[in-house]
């Protein structure tokens, strides 16, 4: 290859021998280009003509052999390279795209997006699960609800079970704005001793909650199956072809161990990529980076205090939060994230001390960057500053838009709380919460302050209280009876520890909890002498006040679907305290003479064409305990399990002992047993 001189000195002798002025762009010799290609005057480079390659060849004069724009690999994540081809390539002006492996995405497949969405933290909220269904077992006490469907959850009642008699159950999370997920992990659980979870499913998504429709398996294949557990406490990951962007997911269980009983965790990312945790969690903001306004002394010990270090989501112990000295709109909490950040989110948690539940119940965050001077967080558009509200259970994370601690319940401001849903600054964002910027801070930029702002609360007190008085809420523990079409009191009364003399205004709110999959239902608030009922119960309820501060419900003409739990809730300002009344309906339960064994349809059929309903466990229990139901055949309950009362024990009818026998959950196909029948009065 000539060198750049002999090159410059040769076209410099051919343009002035032609006698003609040269410009850039203008042709050239093109014999100086190998393969054919085309020569361009560039007076700006040295030598001053480049080379138009043909295709297969790149190099200065066309002197090498072209590899494609996917030499070397452009993918991240060892994800694969693909050529577009200029006829599928319209007027998207890359060459290639990157086909990213499971739990990857971005145009070079470099976002990890495979985090836990929420399920098992407690960042989705209860609210955000609902299901088709639920399982009610132990005379309708045990509720199977949607929301214990996270995974790792314990206790007996730990996941959630589709109702026996739901033929196409489901259960779904809507996360409240797009995001972005990858997969899903699954996890059965342990149900009356007995494995129970998911063989295989199906998974549909939405963007609205209407209209939904089911991943599709490869080619045109249908719907994809997803092989599911093996067992009631492994794990078993599926990771989806392609990411799904949507608000709503929904499983669909196809096939179930003995029950179809879940608990699960989605996997994905917001969609901007600017969700993983800073590292309050996971210990990489050390603690000295974490300060505060002030922390708590319990009995005025060093060995008992309440740092700001302990602020950390999830941590464990006697002493796991951070709790100012003084429940005080001047107390504050601030991190130094220790270099510039993004912060577009914030989750917070409050905690227990000794047994008394405490958190901050709305916050702002205030930012900054060079640790002295702050500015307020606030809404595009808004004039005052931003409040946020925070959760009200210390094992629930509240994912706030943006905030710090303004109002705190019970004593002192206690929190913990991690800048979360961030990204370092270089990293594209849509609107993030809280810009970032400097390299020494308190809030923002190295830190945020999840602090109190605005008027000042309370003066410091002992736990449990406020003002210095502690509100309770009673309610019976026993379950009250009645029947169709009679009125009922559902007791509640409130009272104050110390007593209080002078009265307090406060409101009061009944609701009916969820029963089936249904949703909560309001019943009656009232606040002084204004009540209001709603829905079904409008012209049936009102509130009993026969002494004082009685705030008993009375229902009317009772309906069937009035049985359930009801809550009675008192608040007084900042404070509220609740009680539970479980209200079940009697009427006739009796054994129907039928000439032959029937299946578990069969039962349920035999008897509504005597004009009555098949009964459920609760009903035959309080036939046998308050009326003293005897009966030795076994017969089908709507529960699918198998059972017969004995209120006169004697030797051919079981155990000498009364009570309700039981032969467990027998296959509903089988004919063996009658049905016992429920008719309201």
């Amino acid at each position: 290859m000539p060198c750049p001189r002999v090159l410059a000195a040769l076209c410099g002798a051919l343009l002035c021998a032609s006698g003609l002025f040269a410009f850039s762009g203008d042709f050239c010799d093109s014999s100086q280009c190998l393969h054919g290609g085309t020569c361009l005057l560039d007076q700006d480079r040295k030598p001053p003509f480049h080379c138009l390659c043909p295709e297969g060849f790149t190099g200065l004069i066309c002197n090498e052999t072209e590899r494609g724009p996917c030499f070397p690999n452009p993918c991240h994540s060892d994800a694969e390279c693909q050529v577009i081809d200029d006829f599928h390539r319209g007027d998207v002006f890359t060459q290639y795209i990157c086909k990213c492996p499971h739990g990857y995405t971005g145009i070079h497949c470099e976002i990890v997006c495979t985090s836990p969405l929420g399920m098992e933290t407690g960042a989705i909220a209860d609210s955000q699960i609902s299901a088709s269904s639920m399982h009610l077992g132990f005379m309708g006490l045990q509720r199977w609800a949607p929301y214990l469907a996270r995974l790792h959850l314990t206790g007996i009642v730990n996941a959630w079970t589709s109702s026996n008699y739901d033929r196409s159950p489901w259960i779904q999370v809507n996360l409240m704005r797009k995001m972005r997920v990858t997969g899903v992990v699954t996890q059965g659980a342990s149900r009356a001793g007995s494995a129970e979870y998911l063989k295989t499913f199906k998974v549909a998504y939405s963007t609205n909650g209407r209209k939904f429709q089911f991943i599709q398996g490869a080619g045109e294949s249908g719907d994809k199956i997803f092989m599911g557990n093996v067992d009631n406490s492994g794990l078993k990951v599926n990771l989806f072809e392609t990411p799904l962007e949507v608000q709503y997911v929904r499983l669909v269980p196809m096939i179930c161990h003995r029950g179809c009983t879940l608990r699960f965790e989605l996997l994905g990312c917001e969609l901007n990529g600017c969700a993983e945790p800073l590292g309050l969690k996971d210990n990489t903001i050390p603690s000295k980076q974490i300060t505060a306004s002030s922390f708590y002394k319990t009995w005025g010990l060093s060995a008992f205090s309440w740092y700001p270090f302990y602020a950390r989501l999830d941590n464990q112990g006697k002493f796991n939060a951070w709790t100012a000295q003084t429940n005080s709109a001047s107390e504050w909490l601030q991190i130094d994230l220790g270099s510039q950040k993004q912060v577009t989110g914030i989750i917070t948690q409050g905690a227990r001390d000794f047994g008394h539940i405490q958190y901050v119940a709305a916050y702002k965050v205030a930012y900054g960057d060079d640790g002295v001077n702050w500015t307020e967080y606030r809404d595009q558009g808004a004039v005052e500053s931003k409040f946020a509200p925070a959760p009200s259970l210390p094992r629930r994370l509240g994912a706030a838009t943006c905030g710090t601690p303004w109002a705190c319940r019970r004593w002192a401001c206690c929190s913990r709380c991690a800048a979360s849903r961030a990204c370092p600054s270089t990293t594209a964002s849509t609107t993030p919460i809280v810009p970032t910027a400097g390299t020494r801070a308190r809030a923002t930029a190295k830190g945020y302050r999840c602090a109190a702002a605005g008027p000042r609360l309370h003066p410091p007190l002992p736990p449990g209280i406020f003002n210095g008085v502690k509100l309770v809420v009673e309610t019976p523990e026993e379950i009250l009876f009645s029947y169709r079409g009679a009125n009922v009191t559902l007791p509640c009364r409130y009272h104050y520890e110390p007593a209080v003399v002078s009265p307090r205004p406060v409101r009061i709110k009944w609701w009916k909890l969820s029963e089936n999959g249904a949703p909560e239902q309001d019943v009656l608030v009232a606040i002084g002498l204004r009540h209001r009922a709603f829905g079904d119960y409008r012209g049936r309820v009102h509130l009993w006040q026969e002494r004082e501060r009685e705030v008993s419900l009375e229902i009317r003409d009772l309906r069937l679907e009035d049985y359930g739990r009801y809550r009675c809730e008192v608040i007084d300002g900042l404070e509220d305290e609740s009680g539970l009344v479980e209200l079940e309906l009697r009427g006739q339960v009796y054994y129907l003479e039928h000439p032959e064994k029937l299946t578990l349809a069969e039962a349920k059929e035999a008897c509504q064409e005597d004009g009555a309903q098949i009964a459920k466990v609760g009903q035959l229990f309080a036939a046998w305990k308050f009326h003293g139901l005897d009966r030795c055949d076994a017969g089908w309950l709507a529960d699918g399990s198998a059972r017969y009362p004995v209120a006169h024990p004697r030797r051919n009818c079981g155990s000498l002992e009364p009570g309700v026998r039981s032969f467990g959950f027998p296959d509903p196909h089988s004919r063996k047993y009658g049905v016992y029948c429920y008719r309201p009065r």
